[in-house]
């Protein structure tokens, strides 16, 4: 029987020692892939965290720049060339930025590549040193604002060039630069990330033969914030990214090249992360599971039958520990604690909810860009608890979205009315609320959108998100998901047209109609403006109210503005006809659309017979690039209208600034010429400004005899609309 026991206890002892065995591996393994994916995880934080600190110090540098050109005592001192009172008037700037960590130096170059003013170094100034800084010299040519790392005789800089121009004249540059040290400042101070400066060996031998600066390979150091950059392994190449252990700490070490403006490698930066807690978490967590597992084998022999109790017991606790931690992780937003959007949409599954009211922050983004992220963060801190304290009398559950949103979850039954009634109170009474953080008072104000539903199988979630959109399109505060709302049916509507606008570009299925555009007394057709369409397979035309809106905001409006440009010089080379075309600010700004517009005029010579109609809208304040290419085709003898003068974005500034011929006058006030006085009175304005400035007037909408009577008592020159003729194609 002693046989029997003993075979039997050593055959359970092996038993059990396979499955601890099993058990430890698994576990070994798992904690192997935490830490691997912690420490692939630092490798994307050093990757972000350099990117972020060379943003924050180029908006330092534009910052500061972007200040001194706003005072025009500066720039008149500059255009005067008086080098004192330039220096007396941009000190006080330069000391405070460069207090602030922001800049370094500064310095004014003229139009001709001349110093003219450096402010850390008054006495020096007359030299050019354009050959030297190719960087400098393109700035100038281009007249353009630049920002790269570049190389000075005192470092590598993060540089800054802007161009000064005054009443469009072209002054010189203002160039400001921040040492790569405040990168590295930088790095350090937001994540503790510790850096170094590499520098190829050859070229600065040429600048320092004396240089004794550690080498690897090709590569010497020549600035470091930590020792650990000169112990690195002699073999260290530095496009490899590896984990290195000096002075009993452990640091990822991983490199990025720096290049100048023209892509041309320059040196390279060596970060360095700490993750020495990381490694010591794994160790130490390994020699726990260890010693257990070695405990437990030990008793395993004394007594074999509460051993392996234990050790079932044991990895029972732990498992339920992971499991917990992780289900925390899975269901809980790591900023505020709150339950998140998974939890959520659990719940809702689970039927705990009959009604969602989702908030979100109104102008987050901008509060963001105002104040910076780490305010952002305390902001949704203290709105979720403020939140937290507002419904505490409702039974609402408060979970916590992405990004600036909230969502509240009621679970107790409540009629609609009263359901509308709690809403409206909350969002009152967090309207009334302001966070003070660091001394700031910031004002938050939120849309919501909400849905209640007493049948199975709503989508709670999606219909308030869908009213919570409605909310932020329409200005509303607030908005109850209903049918009548036909949102569903909106989202259905753009995605038809979408598929629709995609298969009239695909199929080629657009065409031109043409409205005539006629002279006030006459009435005889002086151009016609081109106006897209699309003929559907069953030859309906289809007006562009149906899909313009769809294009931009699918991006795919460049096509049809092809489309237009294209068959618009076929036009011109098939008849004697002048045509006007519409043209977006997009259409302008985009490269693509420049070339192709560039090489047609360039090919077929318009001859004046071609207007291109600008909206006067948002970006037209874009002047120097407005004005360039107004300028570029009218030396191809082109026309400019500005369309749709009068309201929206309606300056008469604008049209002081930019060469224009004609002026569209705003149908909104052209419908109602003939009825409304405070119309007349705008549009007699538009007409005498125009006419003072020897530019043509032109009538939208005119669509009765009595409006074009009002247009022809006005003054306007020219008039189009309905009663004079129709859009249709051209034979």
């Amino acid at each position: 029987m002693d046989k029997i026991r003993i075979r039997a206890t050593l055959f359970a002892m092996g038993v059990v020692l396979i499955l601890v065995g099993y058990f430890v591996y698994s576990i070994l393994q798992d904690k192997k892939r935490v830490l691997d994916e912690k420490t692939y995880a630092h490798r994307i934080l050093l990757k972000n965290a350099y990117e972020i600190s060379v943003l924050d110090t180029e908006k330092g540098l534009n910052h500061f720049a972007c200040k001194m050109m706003s005072d025009h005592h500066i720039v008149d001192a500059f255009e005067a060339r008086d080098r004192d009172a330039l220096y007396a008037l941009t000190l006080p700037y330069f000391n405070d930025a460069h207090l602030r960590g922001d800049v370094d130096l500064t310095g004014f170059i003229q139009s001709d590549g001349y110093h003219f003013l450096r402010i850390q170094e008054p006495e020096k100034f007359g030299d050019n040193i354009t050959k030297q800084r190719p960087m400098l010299a393109l700035a100038i040519k281009t007249q353009k604002p630049l920002t790269s790392l570049d190389v000075t005789k005192y470092n590598i800089s993060l540089v800054s060039i802007i161009p000064i121009f005054k009443d469009h004249k072209f002054l010189g540059v203002v160039q400001v630069s921040a040492d790569i040290k405040r990168i590295q400042e930088r790095l350090n101070a937001h994540s503790a990330i510790k850096s170094a400066l590499a520098f190829d060996t050859v070229a600065l031998h040429k600048v320092l033969p004396n240089d004794r600066s550690k080498q690897y390979g090709p590569y010497s150091l020549i600035s470091s914030n930590n020792r650990l950059f000169e112990q690195l392994p002699q073999n260290y190449a530095f496009m490899d990214s590896i984990r290195h252990t000096y002075m009993n700490t452990t640091y990822i070490v991983a490199s990025r090249e720096l290049t100048t403006y023209a892509h041309q490698p320059l040196a390279r930066m060596i970060c360095a992360l700490d993750i020495t807690d990381d490694e010591l978490a794994y160790e130490k967590e390994i020699t726990n599971i260890l010693f257990i597992s070695i405990l437990l084998l030990l008793l395993l022999g004394i007594i074999l039958q509460i051993g392996f109790k234990a050790l079932i017991n044991r990895v029972h606790k732990l498992s339920a520990k992971l499991s917990l931690q992780l289900d925390s992780q899975l269901h809980t937003d790591t900023l505020t604690g709150l339950p998140n959007r998974k939890s959520l949409l659990e719940n809702i599954q689970q039927k705990n909810h009959i009604a969602i009211l989702l908030l979100n922050i109104d102008n987050f983004k901008e509060i963001n860009d105002l104040y910076g992220h780490e305010i952002g963060d305390q902001i949704l801190q203290e709105m979720a608890k403020s939140i937290q304290t507002i419904i505490e009398e409702y039974s609402l559950k408060l979970y916590k979205m992405h990004s600036d949103e909230y969502a509240l979850a009621l679970s107790d039954y409540i009629n609609v009315e009263k359901f509308e009634a709690m809403c409206q109170t909350i969002l009152d009474r967090l309207h009334a609320v302001n966070c003070e953080i660091d001394d700031i008072t910031i004002f938050i104000t939120f849309s919501m959108g909400a849905d209640i539903c007493f049948d199975e199988g709503c989508d709670l979630l999606g219909r308030a998100d869908m009213a919570l959109k409605t909310a932020k399109k329409k200005g509303f505060t607030f908005v109850k998901y209903h049918d009548s709302l036909h949102i569903k049916e909106e989202y259905h509507k753009n995605i038809e047209w979408s598929k629709k606008l995609k298969e009239a570009i695909n199929h080629n299925r657009f065409a031109l109609y043409y409205q005539g555009i006629h002279e006030s007394r006459t009435q005889n057709i002086f151009e016609y403006e081109a106006l897209i369409r699309i003929i559907e397979e069953d030859g309906t035309v289809v007006a562009p109210g149906m899909f313009l809106d769809i294009a931009k905001k699918s991006r795919l409006y460049s096509h049809i503005t092809e489309f237009v440009i294209r068959n618009i010089f076929k036009q011109l080379a098939t008849t004697s006809h002048r045509y006007s075309i519409n043209l977006s600010i997009d259409d302008i700004l985009d490269p693509k659309m420049q070339t192709i517009l560039y090489e047609l005029l360039a090919e077929h010579p318009v001859e004046n017979r071609l207007i291109f109609e600008l909206l006067e809208g948002e970006g037209i304040e874009n002047y120097q690039e407005v004005s360039a290419f107004i300028n570029h085709v009218k030396e191809y003898g082109c026309q400019v209208a500005i369309d749709d003068f009068g309201t929206g974005y309606s300056n008469f500034a604008h049209i002081m600034k930019l060469n224009v011929d004609y002026i569209k006058i705003d149908g909104s006030l052209i419908k109602r010429l003939d009825l409304d006085l405070s119309a007349q009175d705008i549009v007699r304005t538009i007409v005498e400004f125009a006419h003072r400035l020897n530019i043509k007037t032109i009538a939208e909408f005119v669509s009765t005899k009595d409006i074009y009577d009002e247009c022809l008592e006005l003054g306007i020159d020219y008039v189009q609309g309905y009663y004079l003729s129709e859009p249709k194609p051209l034979n």
